[in-house]
């Protein structure tokens, strides 16, 4: 009868082991801003249609992005804005923004927030910022 309970405890036990060996700290995610790109500029001639593409990489699964374009300073004016809860391995955002309403040197801020797993307890945080010349 020991032996038969024993096994019961060496399987609960490797069950245990196999479970807690199984969490998310390993999903490396890679936020890369091809448009606009940080330190760039955007030229006064195309402001009324500024395109905004970002890709997001994760080394096992995405969860919650999301993404806040806003005037530098002010956190309040927001010209883009994206949530979305997605589990794909990698995803594009894009979109476009019309900032003709800005004048020239008038500079934006890409905050970027990449949640490594399902409950959001650690982010990937990326940031950028470009101007209107």
């Amino acid at each position: 009868m020991k032996k038969f309970q024993f096994s019961y405890l060496l399987a609960f036990v490797l069950f245990g082991l196999f479970i807690t060996g199984c969490d998310e700290d390993g999903n490396e995610i890679t936020i890369t801003f091809d448009e606009p790109v940080d330190g760039g500029t955007v030229a006064m001639a195309d402001c009324a249609d500024v395109n905004v593409h970002i890709e997001i990489s994760a080394s096992e699964e995405n969860h919650e992005v999301e993404v806040l374009i806003h005037r530098e300073g002010d956190v309040d004016d927001v010209v883009f804005e994206y949530d979305e809860h997605n589990h794909d391995k990698t995803f594009e955002i894009e979109g476009a923004m019309d900032l003709c309403s800005y004048p020239s040197g008038t500079c934006f801020h890409i905050e970027v927030e990449a949640c490594k797993d399902h409950d959001c307890e650690e982010k990937e945080i990326s940031e950028a910022e470009f101007c209107l010349q």
